[in-house]
Order: C-alpha cells, then sequence, then structure tokens
C-alpha cells in the first residue's frame, strides 16, 4: 500500500474526503506528499517520496486516473534513476492499493514549495520544461538542503542499493 498525503488543496480537487489518518506505506520510499503546480497555464500534480524527495510529475489532465497512473510515473522515475527492474518491480507490486491521507510533515511541504519555485522560474539554460519527464528529471538532481545537500536521485538509488545488499 502507498499513502498519497495531499495537501487540502489537492484532496479538495481530487475529492477525496475519505482520508485515513493512521495508514502507513508499505513501500521502500514510504509516503508520498502532492501539490498542484502551476507553470504558465499549464498545471501538474506534483508529488515527492516522503523518504528521499524524489519528484513525480503528472499532467493534471490525469488526475482522474490517477490510482493507475500514479505507480505507472513512480516506476517511469525508478528507471530514470537507475534502479534495478527487479527493485522496480518489487516497489510497483507494493502499491497495488492506494490510500489518500492529510500533510503531515512541514519539511517535505518546504520541499514540494521549493520544487514548485524552481518548476516555475526555471534555469538560465533552462526556461520552461518540454515535457514532465524533463522537469522530473530537472528537478530529481537538486540538492536538497535538510538532506545535507543530497540530491533525490543519488538518495532514492543508494535507499534501493542498501535494500539489494542485505
Amino acid at each position: 500500500m502507498v499513502v498519497l498525503r495531499c495537501t487540502q488543496k489537492l484532496l479538495v480537487r481530487l475529492k477525496r474526503t475519505d482520508v485515513s489518518a493512521d495508514t502507513e506505506s508499505t513501500t521502500l520510499l514510504g509516503d508520498w506528499y502532492g501539490n498542484i503546480l502551476r507553470i504558465g497555464r499549464q498545471q501538474y500534480l506534483l508529488f515527492i517520496s516522503e523518504r528521499s524527495r524524489l519528484p513525480v510529475v503528472i499532467p493534471i489532465r490525469e488526475m482522474r486516473r490517477l490510482e493507475t497512473i500514479f505507480p505507472d510515473s513512480v516506476c517511469a522515475a525508478l528507471n530514470a534513476v537507475g534502479v534495478a527492474p527487479d527493485d522496480i518491480a518489487d516497489e510497483r507490486s507494493r502499491m497495488s492499493t492506494i490510500a489518500f491521507g492529510k500533510t503531515r510533515n512541514r519539511s517535505l511541504l518546504g520541499t514540494l514549495n521549493d520544487f514548485a519555485f524552481m518548476a516555475q522560474q526555471g534555469t538560465g539554460r533552462r526556461q520552461a520544461p518540454e515535457s514532465p519527464e524533463d522537469l522530473m528529471r530537472f528537478l530529481s538532481r537538486t540538492p536538497i538542503l535538510p538532506l545535507d545537500g543530497a540530491n533525490p536521485a543519488a538518495l532514492t538509488h543508494a535507499a534501493f542499493s542498501s535494500r539489494s545488499s542485505r
């Protein structure tokens, strides 16, 4: 089971009132925190992993199919950072059930806000993301200060590597 911990704004947009407070994720990456991301006229759903801050960006038009498209998007992000196919398949099987909950970690909300700001502002070399995948790659290489400057891609890869070595 995976828990999507959404901001109040996103829960309203998803029409989710059946949120559970005490449910925990069984995935290696933990709960996923989500919010709506606006870049110009385009809107996306931005989710980050609780344990590694790995970002997943989904076009908002896919919101109705979130329960089926979210696990596939996570698998694509894991593949992009170099996680082994067996580990991806295991993580995917643990996401067979999706629950929704309210956010409960301010540090993760801060990272969501930082990622939203970076996505909206771009950089000198990248003015606007060409696709959600490009935006995920950009954000996954961004250093996270509360995590001693490590980036989400490295943290995710390390989490799966340490599980494989056990």
